[in-house]
């Protein structure tokens, strides 16, 4: 044979003998690459006959030029092959959507996913942007040509909805299904044809597409959830996500050259560092004896089966270490990935990851990922992207985030966001206060933790002192059997009565008499926590007891997150038993739910029995006091809950729950359980109808029927066309324009407190863009954030930093107390 080796072409030429066999020239062209290891790879490329060429390969091409045998190499990017890049980006998608049953449509839109990179249109783009010429990120289309072709050789529209969806939007956001009556993604793959070179993609790039396989797929899918009595089209517009996030994660590791990590965390290692810890905790006093007891029976429920359960515990019977013990020999003795710990306040977050981290000796944070908007990164570059990595993929065995971070991953259509998503499967999943969760939100959480049970093979544990009815909504959550994983004796319930709630709704007091309340409290040396409803209220009181001989605190959300957790700190010494001194807390509900922290005595404005008994949680919570110490609800006079109407429903029901139980204890099960009944009844009937569905701001839909079966798109459908749609009809980017899980629009302004002058100061004089999306980042726990209306009131006091954020002059903020505030303080406005 001979052997000519031209631009890593090796062409092989057949004796003669093969050509009087053939009766015309016959030429093997194999492919030569160099691996990372330096071996050398052949790859049969193409077998020419004559002037006939047959390809083998696909992304190769054998022309005839000038009695040359040349060849084009399509590229992805620098230094990688499109054909490897699709096929292993395919088979990384695959196997991460093998848990939700839908592997082979992973695999299919990872196959596809860039289709129309196989253009001398992209190829050209490519060079230019390699040899740094100046070129617009997205100016040649890729990926709608695999979108194209899905929807010209899919014939059920739903699939092909999914699956094109999917490839179309892998660098931005999944599209409404129907947009202007019309199906999008016909509408899009048409309209920019001649911008598509589709042609000439599809001859180079045709894989075989076996529909009825993915119709296996989906058909399971949808029997599944007739057989959970799920929604089928909500469960599929999550699968859909599911495959989205599958995709994108694929294509961004495949891009970026990262290795999977498929091991299975050593359990038994951090089971063993925990268990360490507990052993070091007393037995000795009855209310550890009933803690202990707690942790072991949640030790004992982890050999369980999947699935969704509840952590009833009184507040002080350590739930949150005792459902980490559950969390993580459940993962064990199922193979499960992570543990995501998900909570509702950040207030509760700092001091949760600080214990975590302090139990599995985490410094190297290789453990436990904190995702939050208050974590200050390293000051370098590494360490930033590794960050960014890491919470991009929540790929760490211990994730601890907020339910802000987790509802509005999974409401979200960008990829940015979703693209997690998939890694929420395979996970023991912990909703720490979940009575915390918004009513509006009740639906969309329930269908998302049914779907990552039934589809992602996780288990739920739902934890609180006070559980909400969520299996008795409209779209309730699945619980297992026999949900509850523990169960606490009557004797043992009694050691947790470490209160009494007094009813003082009747007369309502106005501020000064709530003052006159606290003052009576501390002259009894009973440090006293005040929690109002709102910040007006809050601070009003704070202002009445002023001339009360004590230490004292402030606390709202018009303090920045830094100045907040050093007003914490500070309690937490007055409060010690060894460095006590009577305090005064007056504060917002921020403070009511998971933190660590003990009065003598507790004010509390009526609002819903939830917070009530949150409140109660922060009085005499380690027993330092062997006598119930006092809870006082009280009906503040003239307050104003027009724009905070949970806690308004909430306090209504709790006034009916109180008249109806006079003389009844009220923190028994017997009136949480009332309380809830009526709650969770009153949501879903009259006014209240689909409001746990999260209606839109003009009420004429729902996002959860946005996603379901979208009623305006599909008659919008039916009337422009005269036949029904029948594919998937989820509108994404509507719902996730509406979604939210902290109602209105809020404005972040930076603060003069701690050294964020500094930062500010180092912000306008640094050039460096790293830099200074580092210091934006460490600014933000100097950051308070203002409705619309409070922002136009501080319009004068507000300056503009190089275009980039608002900064609040000095005189509008109260370092030592309030934190910000409405009227300048030592302005000459003021004179």
């Amino acid at each position: 044979m001979n052997c000519n080796l031209r631009n890593s072409l090796l062409i092989l030429t057949c004796p003669l003998w093969m050509k009087k066999v053939f009766g015309q020239q016959l030429l093997w062209v194999f492919m030569m690459s160099r691996g990372s290891s330096g071996s050398v790879k052949i790859s049969l490329i193409s077998l020419l006959i004559g002037e006939n060429k047959i390809r083998l390969t696909p992304g190769l091409t054998l022309q005839r030029m000038s009695g040359v045998d040349a060849f084009m190499i399509y590229y992805a990017r620098k230094d990688q092959e499109l054909q490897d890049h699709l096929t292993e980006t395919a088979t990384l998608a695959k196997a991460f959507a093998r848990v939700f049953g839908c592997e082979n449509a992973g695999y299919l839109a990872g196959l596809l996913h860039d289709l129309g990179k196989y253009t001398q249109a992209f190829q050209v783009y490519l060079k230019r942007s390699l040899r740094g010429e100046e070129v617009t990120r997205g100016e040649v289309i890729h990926a709608l040509q695999g979108a194209k072709l899905i929807e010209e050789t899919i014939k059920d529209h739903l699939i092909s909805d999914i699956i094109g969806n999917v490839i179309a939007t892998h660098h931005g956001g999944l599209f409404d299904n129907i947009a202007d009556g019309e199906r999008t993604l016909s509408v899009k793959t048409n309209k920019c044809e001649d911008k598509l070179h589709y042609a000439e993609a599809v001859k180079e790039f045709f894989p075989s597409i076996d529909e009825v396989e993915l119709k296996t797929e989906i058909l399971s899918f949808c029997q599944t959830s007739q057989a959970k009595k799920l929604n089928p089209s909500f469960m599929l517009h999550l699968l859909t996500k599911a495959i989205y996030s599958c995709v994108v994660d694929a294509d961004r590791c495949n891009s970026a050259d990262l290795k999977i990590n498929d091991s299975i965390t050593n359990w038994v290692d951090l089971i063993q560092r925990l268990e360490d810890h507990l052993s070091s905790f007393s037995d000795e006093s009855g209310i550890n004896k009933v803690r202990k007891n707690i942790s072991a029976q949640c030790q004992q429920a982890s050999s369980r089966q999947l699935g969704i359960y509840t952590l009833s515990v009184p507040t002080g019977g350590g739930k949150t270490l005792s459902s980490i013990r559950f969390a993580l020999k459940h993962a064990k003795k199922h193979n499960l990935k992570r543990i995501i710990y998900i909570i509702p306040y950040l207030s509760i977050l700092d001091q949760t990851a600080a214990k975590m981290r302090e139990i599995f000796s985490d410094d190297s944070g290789e453990v436990i990922l904190e995702h939050h908007s208050n974590i200050e990164l390293q000051e370098d570059d590494y360490a930033e992207e590794q960050y960014r990595l890491l919470t991009s993929r929540w790929d760490s065995p211990i994730i601890l985030t907020t339910m802000v971070q987790f509802l509005e991953t999974i409401y979200s259509n960008k990829a940015s966001k979703l693209r997690k998503f998939h890694n929420m499967s395979e996970a023991v999943l912990i909703f720490d206060e979940i009575q915390a969760l918004p009513i509006k939100c009740v639906h969309l959480f329930n269908e998302a933790i049914n779907f990552l049970q039934t589809f992602g093979s996780s288990t739920i544990l739902l934890c609180t002192a006070t559980q909400p009815h969520l299996h008795k909504t409209e779209r309730p959550v699945l619980l297992s059997d026999k949900p509850d994983i523990v169960r606490i004796a009557p004797d043992a319930l009694k050691l947790f009565e470490r209160v009494h709630i007094e009813d003082k709704t009747q007369p309502a007091m106005d501020h000064e008499q709530i003052a006159e309340l606290v003052k009576a409290q501390i002259e009894q040396g009973k440090s006293t926590l005040v929690i109002l409803n709102t910040k007006g209220d809050a601070l009003k009181v704070y202002e009445k007891c002023k001339l009360i001989e004590c230490e004292k605190a402030f606390l709202t959300t018009d303090l920045c997150p830094a100045h907040r957790l050093n007003v914490l700190d500070r309690l937490r010494k007055n409060l010690d038993p060894k460095t006590k001194r009577v305090t005064l807390c007056v504060s917002t509900q921020l403070i009511e739910a998971g933190v660590d922290i003990s009065f003598d005595c507790v004010i509390r404005a009526e609002a819903g029995m939830d917070s009530i008994i949150q409140a109660a949680g922060r009085c005499n919570r380690n027993q330092e006091n062997p006598t119930p110490q006092s809870v006082f609800v009280v009906n503040v006079k003239g307050e104003k809950l027009s724009r905070l109407q949970e806690i308004k429903d909430g306090k209504n029901i709790t006034a009916r729950v109180l008249r109806e139980n006079q003389g009844k204890v009220v923190l028994s099960d017997e009136v949480i359980d009332q309380y809830y009944q009526y709650y969770f009844y009153d949501q879903q009937k009259g006014k209240n109808i689909g409001k746990m569905d999260f209606r839109s701001k003009d009420g004429n839909t729902t996002i959860y029927n946005l996603l379901n079966d979208n009623p305006l798109g599909t008659v919008a459908y039916r009337n422009r066309n005269n036949r029904n749609y029948t594919g998937l009809p989820s509108a994404f980017r509507t719902a996730s324009d509406a979604f939210s899980v902290i109602e209105g629009v809020q404005i972040g302004v930076v603060v003069p407190y701690g050294d964020a002058l500094q930062l500010v100061d180092a912000f306008q004089s640094s050039y460096n863009p790293k830099q200074k999306m580092r210091i934006l980042k460490q600014l933000q726990k100097y950051t308070v954030a203002v409705y619309s209306p409070t922002f136009n009131e501080l319009k004068q006091a507000v300056s503009i930093v190089s275009d980039s954020f608002y900064l609040l002059s000095p005189d509008y903020y109260d370092a030592e107390e309030q934190g910000l505030k409405r009227e300048a303080m030592f302005s000459l406005l003021n004179a």
